[in-house]
């Protein structure tokens, strides 16, 4: 199975959702920690396909930003009532984007090759054994 798998699938995720309603409660924080965690998730694959060295960071950025123009856009839209609503969701996307680019990084794509200071190349295997 290919890496990019995971691409149209959070898309399709993303996109299925349908029109929501903004409020704070935990559901709504939750899915943007969730929402987060799968743009993250999704741009990391998509950094480690083209072989970008800091995918984790890609991925991590990749989401910030795309949460921070969205909920620029609707403080701007809905004026200074839907800042805090904003920053919570802003919050909420952060720590899911965090938590996505790490995991993906770290646990889904493996192995990973990394160089160090001196230039030499470092090769990272992740072994698995059921108990």
């Amino acid at each position: 199975m290919s890496r990019l798998h995971t691409v149209p699938l959070a898309l399709a995720l993303l996109l299925g959702c349908g029109a929501a309603h903004a409020n704070d409660s935990l559901g709504s924080e939750i899915s943007h920690v969730v929402a987060g965690a799968a743009i993250a998730s999704a741009a990391t694959a998509v950094a480690s396909h083209f072989e970008v060295e800091n995918r984790a960071w890609v991925g991590f950025w990749t989401s910030v930003g795309i949460s921070f123009v969205e909920e620029g856009a609707q403080v701007a839209s809905n004026g200074s009532s839907q800042v805090r609503g904003s920053a919570l969701d802003f919050g909420a996307n952060l720590v899911g984007a965090a938590f996505g680019a790490w995991v993906t990084d770290r646990y889904i794509l493996q192995p990973v090759v990394t160089h160090d200071a001196a230039g030499h190349s470092l090769l990272g295997v992740a072994l698995h054994m059921q108990f």
